[in-house]
């Protein structure tokens, strides 16, 4: 444990240090989690792009928090991780699920800390979006609870024993399918656990039947099974976006206003009009959409300008298509907030620089000192002709970086073809050193909250039925120092254990 506790506080104070000497801001994500001693810990985890513009996400925090687990102790978990990090100042959004308890946690650490907070504070809270798919397709999924009834008590005599699923599998077999070690079933408030069962279902359809006619079990009829291949169509658009919305290894703000379209292109096509269960699914579920996602977060949208594939035009086309009213009225909201903030990282840039430019008079003045020949009217005319000069150049070069980029044509993507935002801004640096810092910011912005729920299968792993006496400050060090030095990539779960 020593040991283990000495690493954590090296780790922590080189990670302390990196993020520090950062000349961007850092976002988070927060989550809760239960562990097996029944004590709730509050994990953070913080998002930062880097000077060579690579998106870095690192867990910060593995908090105990008190009970109950209310606005109080989430606002108190959130402002200690920012006290005891120096990130009051520095912290640029925070993501959170939709639950109200998140919601009043903000509202109150915005009242407590918003003065000393980046823009105020203002566009703080990001609500995250998978989360938010959730609640949309488990509300069209109540609407339709026996559809797919059927399939879901087949698979569940199948998988119930061992001497069943090997009966099942030896059906596979004669058919000449693949061998299963289990089926999916779905399982509450994880719907696209309902769509991986459904995935599977379809493929193993004939097995499922002679199992069924075999074992004397209800057998799904063709309706059944085409209402289930249906579904399983309809919700493969809402898997494909929560994997988008779910990444957490490339930027996510910029897709979302994007994928927000699609997923509203999808719940009103006219082609579910045709299908009585699929219309009654699309209905409620847009009726969640409205709900959650009828006016995405400023920065959202701006982060969606910062992509030079999109701009301002695309923002510009989601007001006309989504809200068809008072489009001229809020792309001047977003401008001048676009604006706002591209004069807060002006400050910022020049803050850093120091002095970069000498007024033309301080130049003329300087060399007229120095020079003891020539007329004292003749400096005076060349110091009024500096600065008549200097104002007419003003003039001419009042457009902003800011301006120049939304002028300049749109980057062109091909259809499939993946554009790499951060490679583009990491080129364009120089051309747009206050932009591209901007760019750091809105684009580091994650969307959901699953890398901050992914350290929840870490702890879960360490703190198993084994190792239930840790202690909470032995647990946060575990699970803060593996990802500090091995990551919780794909690749690396397995390969280490602490």
């Amino acid at each position: 444990r020593a040991d283990c506790m000495m690493l954590y506080e090296e780790e922590k104070l080189q990670l302390q240090d990196k993020i520090t000497k950062l000349k961007s801001h850092v976002s988070l994500t927060a989550d809760l989690w239960s562990s097996n001693q029944n004590l709730g810990y509050l994990g953070v985890t913080a998002h930062y792009i880097d000077e060579e513009f690579e998106l870095q996400k690192k867990i910060i925090a593995f908090k105990q928090i008190s009970y109950p687990h209310n606005s109080f102790a989430v606002q108190d978990g959130i402002t200690a991780c920012l006290m005891e990090w120096d990130l009051v100042d520095r912290v640029f959004s925070v993501t959170l699920d939709n639950a109200s308890v998140n919601n009043r946690a903000i509202r109150d650490l915005r009242a407590a800390l918003g003065p000393q907070m980046f823009f105020n504070g203002e566009h703080l809270h990001v609500r995250c979006a998978a989360h938010v798919l959730n609640i949309m397709v488990q509300a069209g999924l109540q609407v339709i609870p026996n559809a797919i009834k059927r399939i879901r008590d087949i698979i569940k005599v199948a998988t119930s024993t061992p001497s069943r699923l090997q009966t099942f599998n030896s059906i596979v077999q004669t058919l000449g399918l693949r061998g299963k070690s289990g089926l999916v079933l779905d399982v509450p408030h994880r719907w696209n656990a309902t769509y991986d069962m459904l995935h599977e279902a379809l493929k193993y359809k004939a097995a499922l039947n002679r199992f069924a006619a075999e074992q004397f079990q209800d057998c799904p009829s063709e309706v059944e099974w085409q209402d289930a291949a249906w579904l399983h169509e309809f919700l493969e658009q809402f898997s494909d976006a929560t994997k988008a919305f779910s990444a957490d290894r490339h930027p996510t703000a910029h897709m979302f206003v994007k994928m927000m379209m699609a997923i509203r292109d999808v719940l009103l096509d006219e082609a579910w009009n045709a299908n009585s269960l699929l219309n009654a699914l699309a209905e409620a579920m847009y009726t969640k959409f409205e709900k959650y996602w009828a006016a995405p977060s400023m920065i959202l949208l701006i982060a969606a300008v910062l992509d030079p594939s999109m701009k301002a035009d695309f923002v510009k086309f989601y007001f006309m298509t989504v809200e068809s009213a008072e489009v001229q009225e809020k792309m001047r909201e977003l401008k001048q907030y676009l604006n706002q903030y591209y004069l807060e990282y002006e400050r910022i840039v020049r803050n850093i620089a120091g002095p970069v430019f000498t007024s033309h008079e301080e130049e003329v003045l300087s060399q007229g000192e120095s020079s003891s020949s020539g007329l004292r009217g003749k400096r005076r005319v060349e110091l009024a002709f500096a600065q008549f000069s200097s104002q007419n150049s003003r003039t001419r070069l009042e457009r902003s970086e800011l301006d120049i980029y939304l002028d300049d044509p749109r980057v062109v993507v091909r259809a499939g073809e993946n554009f790499n935002v951060l490679a583009w801004w990491k080129k364009n640096s120089d051309a747009y050193p206050i932009l591209s810092l901007m760019a750091r910011d809105f684009l580091s912005i994650p969307v959901s909250t699953v890398s901050s729920e992914s350290a929840f299968s870490c702890a879960g792993r360490i703190l198993g039925k084994n190792r239930t006496s840790l202690s909470p400050e032995t647990l946060e060090a575990l699970v803060c120092a593996k990802d500090w030095l091995f990551g919780l990539n794909d690749a690396d779960e397995g390969k280490f254990h602490i």
